[in-house]
């Protein structure tokens, strides 16, 4: 038996766990005292929780336990996501002095589960929730994180072997606006590898074939397409409205301009490149004290050298 399920079986000697419907009883009952506290982090309780909960973080409620539960005699019930941590924290209350500490078996994820009442007072829709939620309990994304991916607008050169997988990730984590451009029209040959393409836009131009390939996968993501070769005139004009410039263009000519308009418009640069079974990504911000491609490359490679 492993240390974690001995500490477990220790604690369910000592502390009474709960069903969530016996739960549900009691939190239904006008008459009880009891105090709900949700120990789950900030990105977990944005996701829901239960009515009536007072949310405060595990490593809070331990520091401040007194002033959390200010009688010893006052009856309390801890849940977190799965009735794992909860179980623990409760051992290390009743071992500070307090009677009557009880847990809800399964946590969060049962009470769900059984279709109980869950509240949210998340700015994000109950389906922008539930799309990314996998993405929002993660500490350094979080509600606010997801919050500014919704507002954000990135302008993505390139619809190919490149952009394509680009633009996916960034539509399906919630990016708000994206910007395409590309003046090339879908091949049969790209369908290999162009995953935002398919068969029967052969001919189509990949703006517009990236457009409904962006909003099949989530229909709340702005798509704004340019059909037009990136060049010297318009460089400046097309990243403009644009927080975040993203390279998926396929030859070394495209990149440096797309360096040298980001640079000058101070926008960060996101290159990338990508040749057979080889492939490099970086990331210049010079607005942010780095360097950009120019300055870490001068001169472009030759032709021969990069020939895509």
């Amino acid at each position: 038996m492993g240390r974690l399920a001995e500490l477990l079986d220790e604690a369910r000697a000592e502390v009474r766990e709960m069903k969530v419907d016996e739960a549900r009883k009691l939190l239904d009952d006008c008459d009880n005292k009891l105090l709900l506290l949700d120990i789950r982090e900030r990105q977990a309780t944005v996701l829901g929780y239960i009515r009536g909960a007072t949310q405060i973080p595990e490593n809070v409620l331990q520091m401040h336990a007194e002033t959390v539960i200010p009688a010893t005699e006052m009856p309390v019930l801890l849940y977190c996501g799965t009735g794992v941590r909860s179980l623990l924290t409760a051992k290390t209350l009743k071992d500070l002095g307090y009677k009557d500490v009880r847990t809800l078996m399964g946590g969060f994820n049962a009470w769900k589960d059984a279709g109980y009442e869950v509240v949210s007072d998340s700015s994000l829709s109950p389906d922008q929730l539930s799309r990314y939620s996998r993405q929002i309990i993660l500490k350094d994304i979080g509600e606010e994180g997801q919050l500014r991916l919704l507002q954000a607008r990135v302008l993505i050169v390139g619809a190919g072997g490149l952009g394509s997988p680009i633009a996916l990730y960034l539509a399906e984590c919630g990016v708000g606006t994206l910007g395409i451009v590309d003046f090339d029209t879908v091949d049969f040959s790209n369908l290999n590898r162009q995953v935002l393409h398919i068969q029967a836009n052969v001919g189509r131009p990949k703006t517009e074939s990236a457009k409904e390939a962006i909003q099949r996968a989530n229909p709340e993501v702005k798509v704004i397409t340019f059909e037009e070769r990136l060049e010297p005139h318009n460089a400046i004009d097309l990243i403009h409205d644009f927080d975040i410039v993203v390279d998926g263009a396929d030859n070394i000519p495209t990149k440096y301009l797309l360096n040298d308009a980001a640079f000058f418009a101070g926008k960060p640069f996101v290159f990338g490149a990508a040749i057979r079974f080889e492939g490099q990504a970086s990331v210049f911000s010079p607005r942010d004290g780095g360097p950009c491609l120019r300055c870490m490359f001068p001169r472009p490679p030759e032709p021969s050298d990069a020939p895509t």
